[in-house]
């Protein structure tokens, strides 16, 4: 549809990441306080100390490099199509 009102692919593949990865990155935060969140009695019964390793910053730079990826490759896709095809799809 922003291609039928003027944006440029370019801007289109832009405004779609963009949004993607701020949904992604708050996924990702939400995930991590839900974690701390079920692991905080653990925690507790510990004494205080959070299995904080390089792993899990490894995983969740795993997880934004993924995401961004798809992001683009599925935008990419999805800005080649046709134009007047794919408003007849709408």
């Amino acid at each position: 549809m922003l291609g039928a009102v003027g944006y440029r692919q370019s801007h289109v593949l832009t405004i779609i990441a963009a949004e993607n990865m701020l949904l992604l990155g708050w996924g990702l935060v939400s995930g991590m306080l839900s974690a701390l969140v079920a692991i905080a009695p653990a925690v507790a019964a510990r004494g205080g100390r959070l299995p904080v390793t390089a792993a899990g910053g490894l995983l969740l730079l795993a997880m934004l490099v993924v995401g961004a990826l798809s992001t683009i490759i599925a935008t990419r896709a999805a800005t080649r199509a046709p134009l007047l095809e794919a408003l007849r799809a709408e």
